[in-house]
């Protein structure tokens, strides 16, 4: 005999089934939100390595342009130097140079004892300047290269520095001075201090010594100070393009830097961005997705107790089920009949609007050619609207026709060529072809196993969309190919037309639905009875377009008759 399980029993393994499941549910929701919020620091993360990324090879070029253009002046004025030395103006040299008046504090020339000769700082001071880093190198030097030193202060000019300097030669190749172009660190810095990396933000160029050159933004108390060992400066001396996370060496911030090394000079590119500036977004992300994550859960609990409730109330729930289940039945038969009574209703009336709609429409023509030469233009103009509403009426009942009767479309016994369809479509817009100047171009089509008025019904449908709504700017040319995929013959339509906005396309096959914006006179059915067409015989439609250069539509036929399921003495049967 076998023991019955009490009701009880069964229903607290329910209760604790629910309870499991929602502990399982929330745990995901948590795991969830966890991957959710590392995907999204990992991003944030991401894209600011990618902006001080992309901002220091943005700087990196320009000061190689700006170095570049003041060592290309240099070699000019050493040039125009060491041709005449006893001719050499430099104030006359440099007085047309725009560069140099832009970016430089001075241009002087310091003779081989290391006084100061030339400058075009006006009434500037003969001075000793032999103890200057930049004339020391370039009298020791054994090779001729630029030199950039780290910010001084001008002795002759009294602003801060960047001196950029080449060594002369007299004709036989000793030593004869240095010329010195002055580079305003304020002019780099000015730049910089346009482009915005957060309020703790830093952007600068750094020397191979560690020291600042220029600096901005954050970095802006920083000029000439050296930086103190850390990740930065080993980057800098290795002259490696990197970005990392390490603190400010100078003001201990916290930042996200970019380093790019100058080629040929020993100078590195820096941009930082604060991490908490950077991680700001994500930081309110989180906090976002904490109260989501605790409304969830809220949710649940409440969602749990409620179904608790339900499993000790499954009876009386089963029982309304089956009540519901009986009321669906009756609500689908009377919603059958419904539909049946509709298109009933837009059958009828599609085909007795026929004759009336004939008949308006020959007499509205023949009282336009009747009262021509007694109306002015208004009035013919009223008249010829009578007219071409009547057309468009008519053209819309017909076109519902179509749509009520696709249901009808009879059984093909045999295949069909579907360039026939194609050509008895071409036959019926012939008009519109030759008025809008339409090329349509053919290639060979297969036979197809389909109704061959529906198919011409199809392409008669597609053609006038593409004639329809053609670009203004160009006449229509219109491709109709076919291809085969699988066990489907696909057909493709292709215009050169305007184009559909990808917000249309959702609904383009709807009944009634016409582009927002353009007017092609067309009646909204036309694409919609070759949705229902094309679906009836077993296939499907769609389009690609891209906006302004054209459109695409396809649709697919089975190659092989669908097979019918029917009932015979109580077994499902297969016939074609």
């Amino acid at each position: 005999m076998i023991a019955a399980t009490p009701v009880g029993a069964v229903k607290l393994r329910a209760a604790r089934a629910v309870a499991w499941f929602g502990a399982a549910l929330l745990v995901m929701v948590w795991v969830a939100i966890y991957a959710s919020l590392s995907s999204e620091r990992t991003r944030v993360l991401a894209d600011t390595r990618a902006d001080t990324a992309n901002l220091a090879r943005a700087f990196d070029e320009h000061i190689q342009r700006t170095i570049a253009g003041l060592d290309q002046t240099l070699l000019y004025l050493r040039a125009e130097f060491q041709q005449a030395p006893d001719r050499f103006d430099l104030n006359r040299s440099v007085a047309n140079n725009v560069i140099l008046k832009r970016v430089s504090v001075q241009i002087a020339r310091i003779d081989a004892d290391g006084m100061l000769a030339d400058s075009n700082v006006p009434g500037f001071t003969h001075m000793d300047l032999s103890d200057r880093e930049h004339f020391r190198v370039h009298k020791a030097a054994v090779k001729d290269e630029l030199f950039i030193s780290k910010p001084v202060l001008g002795r002759a000019s009294g602003k801060w520095s960047i001196q950029l300097t080449r060594r002369l030669e007299d004709g036989h190749g000793n030593f004869a001075g240095v010329l010195v172009v002055s580079l305003d660190p304020n002019y780099l810095g000015d730049i910089y201090g346009s482009i915005d990396v957060g309020e703790n933000g830093a952007i600068a160029v750094i020397g191979t010594d560690g020291v600042v050159r220029v600096a901005s933004h954050g970095g802006g108390g920083f000029l000439g100070k050296s930086l103190q060992g850390g990740a930065i400066l080993e980057a800098v001396r290795r002259q490696e393009a990197t970005t990392l996370e390490s603190n400010g060496p100078l003001d201990g911030i916290d930042r996200i830097s970019s380093l790019r090394p100058l080629p040929n000079v020993p100078l590195s590119v820096l941009v930082g961005r604060s991490k908490v500036e950077a991680m700001a977004v994500y930081d309110r992300s989180v906090t976002w997705h904490l109260l989501i994550g605790a409304a969830v859960t809220l949710a649940l609990g409440a969602a749990l107790i409620a179904l608790y409730r339900m499993v000790r109330a499954q009876e009386g729930i089963a029982a309304d089920l089956a009540v519901k289940k009986a009321e669906l039945l009756a609500s689908r038969v009377r919603l059958r009949r419904y539909v049946a009574d509709l298109e009933r209703i837009a059958e009828v009336a599609a085909h007795d609007l026929q004759e009336p709609l004939r008949r308006v429409v020959a007499y509205a023509q023949l009282l336009s050619s009747h009262v021509a030469s007694a109306l002015d233009d208004e009035g013919r103009g009223y008249v010829a609207h009578v007219v071409d509403g009547a057309q468009r009426m008519r053209k819309l009942v017909k076109d519902l026709e179509a749509f009520v009767a696709v249901d009808q479309i009879p059984d093909c016994d045999g295949e069909v060529a579907v360039s026939t369809a194609v050509s008895t479509a071409m036959d019926r817009l012939a008009d519109q072809i030759r008025s809008t100047g339409a090329t349509i171009v053919v290639d060979p089509l297969p036979s197809a196993l389909v109704d061959e008025r529906a198919l011409a019904e199809i392409f008669t449908q597609l053609l006038d969309n593409s004639i329809r709504y053609r670009c203004e700017s160009r006449k229509p040319l219109i491709h109709v190919s076919a291809r085969s995929e699988g066990d489907c013959l696909v057909f493709s339509v292709r215009d050169n037309g305007a184009g559909i906005d990808p917000r249309d396309r959702i609904r383009l096959f709807e009944i009634f639905h016409r582009l927002e914006g353009i007017d092609g006179g067309g009646t909204g059915i036309g694409l919609a009875i070759v949705r229902r067409m094309v679906e009836h015989m077993g296939g499907k439609v769609w389009v690609d377009s891209t906006l302004g250069e054209g459109s695409t539509f396809s649709f697919s036929l089975p190659r092989r008759k669908p097979l019918r399921l029917t009932v015979v003495d109580g077994e499902v049967k297969a016939a074609e």
